[in-house]
This record gives C-alpha cells, sequence and structure tokens, in this order.
C-alpha cells in the first residue's frame, strides 16, 4: 500500500509539472510572469482602434495576470529611435515593415524563434506568408509578428460607370489592356472627371517596377531605377498620364486619392483597403465596388503594409513581453482587434472565421495578401523612394523622359547611400 500511495504521489508532482507548463503556453509558467508590467508602445490611431486596443490589454491582463502600461507616440519612428538609443524604448511596440531591416540590423529587436518553438501549436503557415515573411530577417530569425495588413486594389464609382454603360465586370485584369479600357471609360465620362487618380509614389509602385524580376535595389543597396527592364514596367503610367487618363490627386484639387474618387473628380483609383471606412464615413452616398489590380506579363501583383508587435531586445522580462505578442497576435486576441479596429487579420483561420474573404468589397485585399509584395527592401528604400518621388512628376508633365528622370534620381539616391555607408 505505502508503494502504491508513493507512485501515486509522484504521478500526481508530474502531473501537476505537465499542468503547470501547460498553463504556460510552453514557456514559462504563469507563476513566472504573473504580477508582471509590460510597456507596450504603439501610435495613435483611430478611435476605433484605440477603443479596441484598450480590450485588447484588459482582456490580455485578466487572463494572465501581468500588467500593461501603454506608451503613445506621436512621431512614432523619430521618438521610438530616440527612446532604443536612450535605453527608454518600451518592451513590446509597433514596428512598420517599412522600418523593421534597419531595427533588425541595428540589434534593437529580439529574435522571437525560441519563443515560437517552446509554443504549443504555433503555426507560422497561418499567417500570410508575405505578411509574416516582411519581419523575417537576412538571418531567418523572426524579429516580429504581424498584428493586421493592407493591400492594394481597384475601386470604382458604380454610379458613373453605370452611367456611362460600362460594365465593371469588363475592368481589365491584365494590365497590358488597361490603357484601351482607360481611354474608352473617358470617352463617355463628363469632362471634368478623370478615369483614376492615382499616387506617384514608390510604395505604390513598387510592384509594378520589379514586375520583370529586377529589384529596384541591387544587392549592396544601391538604386536599379534606371535599368531598362523598371524603367519599361513604369512607362506605361508616364503614357496614360500624358494622355489625360490617370491624375495626381494634386492634380484634382486634394491631397489624396481617396478625397478625389469620394469627390467625384475620379471614376477609379487604386488605393488600400484603408480607404473603405474613409469613403464610408465621408463619402456616404459614394456607391463603390473592389477588383484586384491586374497581372502584369502574367504575374498577379501588389504592394502590402504590415505592422509587427516586436520584442526590443533590452526588454526587462522577455517572457512577459512574449505572453503579450502572443495574446495580441494569437487567434483569440486577432480576432478581436479585426472585428473592432475594422482592419484585416494577418491570420488566415481568422479571416475565415470572420467570413472577410467572401466579403465582396474585401475579397481583392484579402486575395492580395498571398501574393504582395511587401513595402520593404533594406536600409537604403526611403533614400530611393525619396528620389523617385522627387523625379517621376518631371517625367509625368514632360519635362524630361522618364529615362531621364529615373537615371537623375538613381544618380541622387546613389550619391546619398554612399554618404550614408560612410557613416
Amino acid at each position: 500500500m505505502k508503494k502504491v500511495l508513493k507512485m501515486l504521489g509522484v504521478m500526481m508532482a508530474v502531473f501537476a509539472l505537465v499542468f503547470t507548463v501547460a498553463c504556460g503556453n510552453g514557456t514559462k509558467d504563469k507563476a513566472s510572469t504573473e504580477g508582471k508590467t509590460v510597456t507596450l508602445g504603439v501610435w495613435k490611431g483611430t478611435e476605433a482602434e484605440n477603443t479596441t486596443r484598450k480590450k485588447l490589454i484588459a482582456d490580455f491582463e485578466k487572463e494572465s495576470g501581468i500588467k500593461v502600461k501603454e506608451k503613445v507616440y506621436n512621431d512614432y519612428e523619430t521618438q521610438l529611435q530616440t527612446d532604443l538609443v536612450g535605453g527608454t524604448a518600451p518592451d513590446v511596440f509597433y514596428v512598420d515593415a517599412y522600418l523593421a531591416p534597419s531595427l533588425i540590423d541595428k540589434k534593437v529587436l529580439a529574435p522571437l524563434d525560441d519563443y515560437i518553438s517552446k509554443t504549443k501549436d504555433f503555426n507560422k503557415d497561418d499567417f500570410y506568408k508575405p505578411v509574416y515573411s516582411a519581419f523575417t530577417g537576412e538571418d531567418k530569425a523572426q524579429y516580429g509578428l504581424p498584428k493586421d495588413y493592407s493591400t492594394l486594389g481597384i475601386f470604382y464609382n458604380e454610379e458613373m460607370f453605370a452611367d456611362a454603360g460600362i460594365d465593371p465586370n469588363t475592368i481589365p485584369t491584365t494590365a497590358d489592356k488597361m490603357g484601351t479600357f482607360l481611354e474608352n471609360l473617358k470617352a463617355k465620362l463628363p469632362k471634368d472627371v478623370v478615369p483614376s487618380a492615382f499616387t506617384a509614389d514608390l510604395a505604390r509602385q513598387m510592384y509594378i517596377a520589379q514586375a520583370s524580376g529586377e529589384p529596384i535595389l541591387d544587392k549592396d543597396g544601391y538604386s536599379n531605377l534606371d535599368n531598362p527592364k523598371i524603367i519599361t514596367a513604369l512607362q506605361p503610367l508616364v503614357d496614360w498620364y500624358q494622355k489625360g487618363l490617370i491624375k495626381r490627386p494634386a492634380d484634382l484639387g486634394q491631397d489624396w486619392s481617396g478625397d478625389s474618387f469620394g469627390a467625384g473628380k475620379a471614376a477609379m483609383m487604386v488605393e488600400g483597403n484603408w480607404a473603405i471606412a474613409h469613403l464610408e464615413q465621408n463619402f456616404p452616398d459614394v456607391k463603390f465596388g473592389t477588383k484586384e489590380v491586374p497581372t502584369i506579363d502574367g504575374k498577379k501583383g501588389t504592394m502590402v503594409f504590415t505592422v509587427s508587435y516586436s520584442m526590443n531586445a533590452a526588454a526587462k522580462d522577455k517572457d512577459a513581453a512574449w505572453e503579450l505578442i502572443q495574446y495580441f497576435t494569437g487567434k483569440t486576441g486577432m480576432k478581436t482587434w479585426a472585428e473592432g479596429a475594422s482592419v484585416l487579420p494577418s491570420r488566415q483561420s481568422v479571416a475565415k472565421e470572420m467570413k472577410i474573404e467572401t466579403d465582396p468589397i474585401l475579397k481583392p485585399f484579402v486575395a492580395g495578401a498571398e501574393y504582395a509584395t511587401p513595402w520593404q527592401d533594406g536600409t537604403t528604400l526611403s533614400i530611393v523612394s525619396d528620389q523617385y518621388k522627387n523625379m517621376l512628376p518631371s517625367a509625368l508633365k514632360g519635362e524630361m523622359t522618364l529615362k531621364e528622370a529615373m537615371t537623375k534620381a538613381t544618380t541622387s539616391a546613389n550619391n546619398d547611400i554612399k554618404t550614408q555607408l560612410k557613416n
């Protein structure tokens, strides 16, 4: 009997240990993080985002026993960099994919791979691949988990298309037919309405520029915008602009395509899904539909913009920081965030549960998450992007050829990059 009782005691002890580890989600047991405080760095979002984040924090605190202290940045990039240098940055903070390579290079982000490997049932394939990989370093380590994303799609004004007698389903699915379509649309629109508004920005055209397979940056981070294949890929934009088929918001009296489209100055636009809420709130009488952007040479493409929860390499309690990241990007937390903030979830399972993939307005943007190009490329992208934005208008207006404009952009960018790399 004593041997049996002793054996039962050992079994109970083992069971208790297994139960404790399970409650700790595969990392530390809950008791090791309970009562800890984690600081969370964010930027001020919409009212819906701010309200939903506070609910997420409350839910997390109740479930984990960890306290969360928010730090809201007004000038995110500048203030975060200052805090990182000064050693006062939060334990966990938002990281825009665009900024991720620079922060990874500076070694201020903690790799999450050990935590991921110890977390039961963690499935990285549940995340849309381009969105997840935006936070994978060149060393193949994972430096953040994406909280949501946005892609680009075509918006069209249903009433304008109906008045023009054009079926929206005839919007080309291939780029080579778009010019002819826009010319036909222009002929049937009022003279003060342009077929499409567009933003002359590399963040919107990077996937077009790279459609041939030529990257906009070479392996050393220098500009490749003057590459003949890149110029050929971008040339249709210049041609369409000079024919009056596409116009920038500034040409139409607005600061943003969403306002040009909403004000009835354009029958179409290429924009991100963030424009949906803007149109519904500010232009409720405008009825619109959406489509995927057309393929180029048979290949699907669009841009994706995403933000992660990442861990400070100098976080005081990394186990507690991971608990927050895991909860906020887990299925329950992500669903709460996506529903409350009206954003697209980066987990496919959450998208299916919310039936986003079948929503007629959101469907094109969700489809794009499978093949999109992340707005990200090394540590010198901002320099190349600035020069593209500076020089492209000259080509659009016919002040110089696109080749001349991109050659000047490349020369200026590479001079600045040389200076940056020296320092």
